[in-house]
């Protein structure tokens, strides 16, 4: 019988920061350049103005995008097993959290994700968000999920 190496945070959270930064990668290619959504997280935290060419701010600014998407997957992990609510409920909260914090972030300070991203942008990361959280828990706990699944493939 296999064991789970890692816990359902790290799993989870692999997935949807792999995710989400694919996502970003795309909108910020679409928009120009794809430094610019991780210049504009990273500018938030170092209070500088936001310039996609500055390596330094778009380090940071990936560095801090996977390390919120792994705190938002444990949140996200906590609400399932924890608080006891469907998978999909809590990627809900959890994306409409994100989504809303960023907006926070932007309003305070001026800076971060929200500044650069039109609001659709914005519900199309938060959707990826919720979906990467969703199939990352798949693959957190593939044998509870897939045990009777793969009962049935086998009788096919």
């Amino acid at each position: 019988m296999p064991t789970q190496p890692t816990s359902p945070g790290v799993a989870t959270g692999s997935i949807a920061a792999a995710a989400t930064t694919g996502a970003l990668v795309a909108i910020g290619h679409r928009l120009g350049s794809v430094a610019l959504p991780f210049a504009s997280i990273g500018a938030a935290l170092v209070h500088r103005t936001v310039s996609a060419g500055n390596a330094s701010l778009v380090i940071v600014g990936v560095v801090l995008h996977v390390t919120s998407a792994f705190l938002w997957s444990i949140a996200f992990v906590f609400l399932v097993r924890r608080a006891r609510l469907r998978d999909v409920v809590a990627a809900i909260v959890i994306a409409v959290s994100e989504l809303l914090a960023s907006r926070v972030v932007t309003f305070s300070t001026g800076g971060g994700v929200a500044n650069v991203l039109q609001l659709g942008d914005q519900i199309v990361l938060a959707l990826v968000y919720a979906l990467s959280l969703v199939v990352g828990m798949r693959f957190a706990f593939p044998l509870s999920r897939n045990a009777r699944s793969g009962s049935d493939v086998s009788r096919m």
